[in-house]
């Protein structure tokens, strides 16, 4: 480290007066061959085969002072680097969709670079944003470093010390309503930080916006500044839940739960609102959202869930599998794709391209995560255990918690619900097909009993999906409606359990919950501009209510056990309508 040490130092003694590198200026922590930036992931500081770890950013706010600090100064450095570089922000941002441009030689199908790299719908999606994340740490990570360097003298050790174990931070906007109300961070305009003047003082909030300069009109049709912040639910947490639970493999776990979990978190910080076009923020739609300053803190979350997948079911990883009609700049439609499948652009060599299997190791990477850090364990046993207790802990459905508060409490309205530990645990599983060729979201709701207006939201369920899907040339190619579907699942049992507690319902037998649905579950489709979708799109979604067993384990600490068994009732559904234009 001491040579890397000197050569900042040279490097920070060329700034005059302030934290932010030069156009052009790179660290020797990156690798660098002819304009090619290798993605390796970041050197750690410890002595030991320990590396840092990516922090809660709440956490990081409130108990690491100097290191949240260094990051806000290095995210605002990094924010203002020339646009022209390809590693400034803008130009990693853009990688993710628009301004779709061939991305440092990551050549493509030609013709199609307007269709992206970023794998949506498919089993990709994890392994490509992995090595996506670790990029933007490495290059944040020079900004931290040239911040702490700037200090004076008798505090740029102690900021020193904090940027080398610096990793980039996420989000859990899993714990829905258990993680309170958004951060004043995210909302505030301006932060106050210590300078590297040593003193007290006030910047832009590059946790808020980020502001092009200047924006080029040929890389964007329209872009807003202003954000839109809804309140996260516990939708995220019981699907986040659920998925934990129930899925049998990464693919189905990633697709079925993680993926259109986080699209509907993409909706609410950047979505538009209702029976409008505008879009407030970056987030929504997703050709824009990398622009949005949370982007990366919320994929951060997605990439520590797949961890936590990873810890407690180390044999299972991605199958190979067809991405039907879902290509992109690099993937051509109905390819097969599996762990060694090329995730580009992200280069591991000046010769060859990261692949799912290459990024299977956080460690190899350079950082783990607060519950990742194997080697406080002696053994692979005990590791998994603390994994499933914290799983455990953080994402137990809700319905758990609402069967378990006053569990033998004389008068509680739920006493009567679980027998022999088990209760019977209801869903909503839903299908649609490609004939949706934008990003969409269905919401579901229960209707007044005294009206036909919705009164109780039950959750929403959203599809992310490049614009260039909107190309309906593009339909032809794709593979029939029976070979591709999407497909996702929501929770219903805590909604039906607030229903017994108000003596709506009597119980979660079927014969009671089959016929209250059959009355009350509605649900709306909205298109991507937040307008409601044609009622001829209902034809191309399927909702069924499923049913199945759950034990709660009496400690706990421990996960809630699936019996894997589903009853449908096709019923609940039948002849249903849905409410639209």
């Amino acid at each position: 480290m001491w040579l890397t040490r000197i050569l900042f130092s040279v490097l920070s003694a060329t700034l005059a007066g302030s934290i932010f590198l030069k156009p052009g200026d790179t660290s020797p922590l990156r690798k660098l061959d002819c304009n090619i930036t290798i993605v390796s992931g970041l050197p750690s500081p410890f002595e030991s085969a320990h590396v840092p770890v990516r922090r809660e950013i709440r956490d990081l706010n409130k108990n690491f002072p100097d290191q949240w600090n260094v990051y806000i100064l290095g995210l605002r450095s990094f924010f203002d680097m020339n646009q022209s570089f390809s590693t400034s922000f803008y130009e990693i941002a853009g990688i993710h969709g628009r301004p779709y441009k061939i991305w440092q030689g990551a050549e493509g199908i030609p013709g199609k670079v307007i269709n992206g790299y970023c794998p949506h719908q498919n089993t990709l999606f994890f392994g490509w944003h992995r090595p996506y994340l670790v990029l933007f740490e490495q290059e944040l990570y020079n900004h931290v470093q040239a911040a702490a360097l700037r200090f004076p003298p008798h505090l740029r050790d102690r900021y020193i010390a904090a940027a080398d174990s610096f990793r980039i931070p996420y989000w859990d906007w899993a714990l829905g309503i258990a993680g309170g109300n958004l951060p004043d961070f995210f909302v505030s305009p301006t932060l106050q930080v210590i300078g590297t003047d040593g003193y007290d003082k006030n910047i832009s909030n590059p946790l808020h916006n980020y502001n092009f300069n200047p924006l080029i009109p040929g890389d964007f049709d329209i872009c807003e500044n202003e954000h839109y912040y809804e309140m996260a639910d516990d939708y995220f947490h019981d699907t986040v839940s659920k998925g934990f639970g129930t899925a049998k493999s990464l693919n189905e776990f990633s697709l079925n739960f993680i993926e259109a979990t986080h699209g509907h978190v993409h909706y609410v910080i950047g979505g538009a609102n209702e029976g409008t076009t505008k879009h407030e923020g970056h987030m929504w739609p997703v050709e824009y959202s990398a622009f949005e300053p949370l982007f990366m803190l919320v994929h951060c979350n997605v990439d520590r869930l797949f961890a936590l997948w990873q810890a407690v079911h180390p044999d299972l990883w991605v199958e190979p599998a067809n991405i039907n009609g879902r290509g992109n700049f690099v993937l051509e439609d109905n390819t097969w794709v599996d762990g060694n499948t090329e995730l580009k652009p992200f280069w591991k060599t000046k010769n060859t391209f990261w692949t799912s299997n290459d990024a299977r190791n956080t460690i190899d990477l350079g950082y783990v995560y607060p519950e990742t850090q194997e080697w406080n364990y002696e053994t692979e046993d005990e590791y998994r255990s603390a994994v499933n207790t914290s799983i455990a802990t953080l994402y137990s459905s809700s319905a758990r918690a609402m069967l378990t508060a006053n569990a033998g409490a004389q008068g509680s309205p739920l006493n009567h619900i679980i027998e022999d530990d088990r209760f019977l645990d209801w869903s909503i599983d839903i299908e649609a097909t490609q004939s949706f060729s934008s990003s969409f979201i269905v919401r579901f709701s229960l209707l007044d009993e005294l009206s036909s207006e919705a009164a109780t939201p039950v959750g929403s369920w959203s599809v992310l999906m490049p614009e260039q899907s909107h190309d309906k040339a593009r339909l032809p190619r794709r593979a029939s409606p029976n070979e591709s579907r999407f497909h996702g699942t929501l929770d219903l049992t805590p909604v039906i359990l607030d229903q017994i507690a108000a003596q709506k319902l009597g119980s979660l037998d079927p014969i009671d919950v089959v016929a209250f649905l059959k009355q009350a579950l509605t649900w709306e489709i909205y298109s991507e501009d937040a307008k409601q979708a044609a009622l001829r799109f209902s034809n191309d979604l399927k909702v069924t209510i499923v049913s199945s067993s759950v034990r709660i384990p009496k400690d706990p600490d421990l996960p809630m056990e699936y019996s894997g068994l589903y009853t449908e009732h096709p019923e609940a559904t039948r002849d249903r309508y849905v409410r639209g234009n």
